[in-house]
């Protein structure tokens, strides 16, 4: 997996990413709050690309999308605002996939299955 990092996460992150590899990375759906976590092994890192910034852009675009229908006067200036461009590229081997989502569910492994 590859995890797209703003400049106003970079400090020490690779420093630390270095010394102990680990890292956890969540991921929610707004607005339906289903979220992921996502744990694994740093293994690379390198600059962003053209194909990395237009990821963000999609992102951005659909954050936009979902936040219009609550905040219909919002500038989209203040909006995009939200998802900052990426400057970092990290990759990271996934070992443990975990439902995060609000609920009676949330903190079960998903992946491995929990009673491996």
């Amino acid at each position: 997996m590859t995890v797209l990092f703003p400049d106003e996460f970079l400090s020490r992150l690779v420093e630390s990413l270095q010394e102990n590899r680990e890292l956890a990375v969540t991921v929610e759906a707004f607005p339906s709050h289903e979220t992921y976590q996502f744990k694994g092994h740093y293994l690379s890192h390198r600059d962003v690309d053209g194909a990395d910034v237009e990821i963000a852009d999609r992102v951005r675009r659909r954050w936009v999308k979902s936040l219009r229908m609550l905040y219909t006067d919002a500038p989209e200036d203040v909006l995009k605002g939200f998802v900052s461009p990426p400057s970092l590229a990290v990759d990271v081997e996934v070992l443990e996939i975990f439902l995060q989502t609000p609920g009676p569910g949330a903190g079960t492994r998903l992946v491995p299955p929990a009673d491996q």
